[in-house]
C-alpha cells in the first residue's frame, strides 16, 4: 500500500495555511505521524526532493518551521483519487478518505469514487458484490450487539435455532428441524439437524448450542433477558437440547429465534474478527476501513448465489446514497434508486436518571411544540418526511406543533437557562438534525451543548452520566413484536437507560400482558398502550421515519429487505 504520511501531512497543517504556506514545529510531526525527530526530518526532505514543498527550518531551539506546497491540496487530492482509480487502489482510496480532508471536496469527486465499485475483476467466473458502510463497526458479538447494521452482519455470520417468518406470522425450523414444549410450558426440547459445519467445518451439536446459551448466562449481557427464563440446559443426546425454565413464557420460542443466539462452537473461543459460525457467509477480512464475507460452500442450507461481498467504509459525503455494484460489470446509466420506508423512527429521548429540568413534564412540552419536523425539513431542504406518532410507519398519525405554545410550557417549567447537554449521533442528517434544534431552541433562551458521538461510545456509559437528551433511533427486525421487547428489555438501549424506573414498571406491566397473549392483533393493542405513555407524557418526543435510499446494479435480480432494513444477501442473483 502506498505511503500515506505526505497526505497526512497536508490534512493536518491545512487549516493554518495561507497561501498553500504554513507553520509547523517538528514535534506537531512526530505525533502525526508517530515517529522520531530523525524520521520527521527524514521525510520533509524526500518531499522537497520531489517537488512538493519547500522547508524553510525555523532559527534557534522552538521556533517554529514552514512549508510552501507546491500545489494545492484540493488538486492534489483529486488527482490522488483519480490515479486510485484508474489503478484499482481502493485500499489506498479509503484510507485517503479516511484523513480530515474538506467534506466538500469529496462531494465534488463521490462520482468517481462511486465508478470504483464497477470497475474490472479478474475473477470474471465470481459473483462479487461491492457495497459501502460510513462509520466504524462498533460490535458483532452477539452477547452485546444492538446496533442495526451490526445485527445484519451476525445474520449472515450466523444462525438461530430456528427462524420467525414475518409472512406467515409463525417460527419455522432452522438449525432445529422439529421442537416441542410439554403442558406447562416449562420444558423445550429442539431436535438438531444432523451434519450440519460450522465454518471452521466442526459439526455442530447439542452441546454447542448449551454453550452459546450459557455463555449468555454467564456474562453480563445487555440481552441477558433472553436467557433470563432457563433454569437449566440439558444434552441428551447430540442431536437434541432441552431448555428447562423458571416460568412459562409463550414467547419463548421467538426469544430462540434472535439472531443474537446465533450458535458459536464450543471449541474455539469467540473472536469477532475471526467469525466462526454456521451462516451462508463466513468472515474473510475485517479492518478499520474493509469487511469481506464470502459464501460457505458447505452451509447447510441454500448456498448464496453471491460468491463474495466486500463492504468499504467510504464517508457519508462520497457516497450519499447506498449502492450496491458488481465486479467486472459497467452501466451506461445509473438506475432509478430503490426507496423504502425503514420499519423504525427517530426520536429525542430523556434522561430521567440525571436531575436536570428534563424531568419537568411542562419543560418536555415545551420541546415537543419547537420540535416542528415541517420546519425542520423545510429550511433544511430536505424532502419526502413521513412524521412518526409511533415505532411504525403504518401506524403514524397526523402531527400538529402550535411553536405559539413554547414560551407558555416554558414559562410553567421554571426553566432558569441552564446549559443542557444534546447528544446526536455523528453523522450528517444527524447533526443537521441537532444544529438545527439547538439553533431553534437558542432562540427561545434555551441553551443547549451538542455533543456528537460514534456507536462504540453508544456502548459507554458516559453517555449515560453527561448526556440530558439524546437524538437516536429505533429499527425493528422482521418480528416487529420481538423488537418491540427487545426496545425495552435490551439494557444497551436506550429507553432502559434513560427511562425512569417507574416508567419501565408500568411498561413492563404490559408487556408481560403482551407476552401472554396468543393473537397477534391484541398484541398490538398492549404495543398502542406503551406507545401512548410514552407519548402523552412526552417521554420521548417521535420525530420521523427514515426512507432508505439504494441504487442496484441492473443485473442484480431478486432484491428483498429483512431485518432491520437491510438487503437479503443471500437471496441476491446476478443476471
Amino acid at each position: 500500500m502506498k505511503d500515506l504520511s505526505y497526505f497526512q501531512m497536508r490534512a493536518y497543517l491545512f487549516p493554518r495555511e495561507e497561501q498553500q504556506t504554513a507553520s509547523f514545529r517538528l514535534e506537531e510531526l512526530e505525533s502525526v505521524w508517530f515517529c522520531t525527530r530523525k524520521n520527521v526530518k527524514r521525510k520533509i526532505k524526500k518531499y522537497v526532493e520531489e517537488g512538493k514543498c519547500i522547508y524553510q527550518p525555523g532559527k534557534g531551539r522552538g521556533n517554529a518551521s514552514c512549508l510552501t506546497f507546491t500545489n494545492s491540496f484540493q488538486n492534489e487530492v483529486e488527482k490522488e483519487v483519480r490515479e486510485n482509480i484508474e489503478q484499482d487502489q481502493l485500499d489506498h482510496l479509503i484510507q485517503l478518505l479516511q484523513l480530515s480532508i474538506p467534506r466538500s471536496w469529496i462531494a465534488d469527486i463521490s462520482k468517481e469514487v462511486q465508478a470504483l465499485f464497477g470497475l474490472q475483476s479478474h475473477q470474471s467466473s465470481k459473483d462479487v458484490l461491492r457495497t459501502i458502510f460510513n462509520r466504524e463497526i462498533s460490535t458483532i458479538d452477539p452477547l452485546y450487539s444492538s446496533v442495526a447494521f451490526e445485527s445484519h452482519l451476525i445474520r449472515q455470520l450466523g444462525d438461530s435455532l430456528v427462524t420467525y417468518d414475518e409472512e406467515k406470522d409463525q417460527i419455522l425450523p432452522h438449525l432445529a428441524h422439529h421442537w416441542n414444549g410439554d403442558k406447562q410450558g416449562l420444558t423445550w426440547t429442539f431436535y438438531l439437524r444432523k451434519g450440519v459445519r460450522f465454518h471452521h467445518q466442526g459439526i455442530l451439536t447439542s452441546e454447542d448450542v448449551r454453550y452459546t446459551y450459557q455463555r449468555f448466562q454467564s456474562t453480563s449481557s445487555p440481552l441477558h433477558w433472553l436467557v433470563k427464563d432457563i433454569r437449566a440446559i440439558d444434552c441428551p443426546s447430540p442431536y437434541v437440547i432441552q431448555f428447562h425454565l423458571h416460568k412459562r413464557n409463550p414467547f419463548f420460542l421467538r426469544y430462540v429465534s434472535s439472531i443474537n443466539l446465533a450458535i458459536l462452537p464450543r471449541d474455539v473461543p469467540f473472536d469477532e474478527y475471526q467469525w466462526i459460525g454456521t451462516g451462508p457467509f463466513q468472515l474473510k477480512e475485517r479492518t478499520d476501513t474493509k469487511l469481506v464475507l464470502e459464501a460457505f460452500d458447505s452451509y447447510f442450507s441454500e448456498r448464496p448465489f453471491l460468491d463474495k461481498i466486500e463492504f468499504w467504509r467510504v464517508p457519508v459525503e462520497a457516497a450519499r446514497i447506498m449502492t450496491y455494484q458488481l465486479e467486472g460489470k459497467e452501466w451506461s446509466e445509473t438506475p432509478p434508486p430503490i426507496r423504502e420506508v425503514e420499519n423504525g423512527f427517530r426520536f429525542l429521548a430523556f434522561n430521567f436518571r440525571k436531575p436536570s429540568i428534563v424531568q419537568n413534564r411542562h419543560f418536555r412540552e415545551a420541546l415537543y411544540h419547537l420540535l416542528d419536523l415541517k420546519k425542520m425539513w423545510k429550511d433544511l431542504g430536505r424532502k419526502n418526511l413521513i412524521e412518526a406518532t409511533s415505532f411504525y410507519p403504518t401506524q403514524s398519525k397526523v402531527v400538529v406543533k402550535d411553536p405559539t405554545l413554547v414560551e407558555t410550557f416554558l414559562c410553567n417549567s421554571g426553566y432558569q437557562g441552564e446549559t443542557l447537554t444534546l447528544y446526536a449521533l455523528d453523522y450528517l442528517r444527524a447533526v443537521e438534525e441537532a444544529e438545527w434544534f439547538r439553533k431553534e431552541a437558542e432562540k427561545f433562551g434555551i441553551r443547549l451543548k451538542l455533543v456528537h458521538f460514534n456507536f462504540d461510545r453508544y456502548y459507554q456509559l458516559d453517555l449515560d452520566q453527561d448526556a440530558d437528551l439524546v437524538f437516536l433511533g429505533e429499527v425493528a427486525s422482521t418480528d416487529i413484536h420481538l423488537s418491540f421487547l427487545s426496545a425495552f428489555y435490551n439494557e444497551a438501549l436506550i429507553f432502559r437507560r434513560f427511562l425512569a424506573p417507574e416508567h419501565l414498571q408500568i411498561i413492563e406491566h404490559w408487556l408481560k400482558k403482551f407476552k401472554h397473549e396468543p393473537q397477534k392483533q391484541k398484541r398490538e393493542h398492549w404495543i398502542s398502550q406503551v406507545e401512548s405513555f410514552l407519548r402523552d407524557d412526552y417521554l420521548i418526543l417521535f420525530k420521523h421515519h427514515p426512507i432508505k435510499t439504494r441504487i442496484f446494479h441492473p443485473m442484480i435480480q431478486n432484491i428483498h429487505f429483512e431485518s432491520f432494513g437491510h438487503v437479503d444477501f443471500r437471496k441476491l442473483w446476478i443476471e
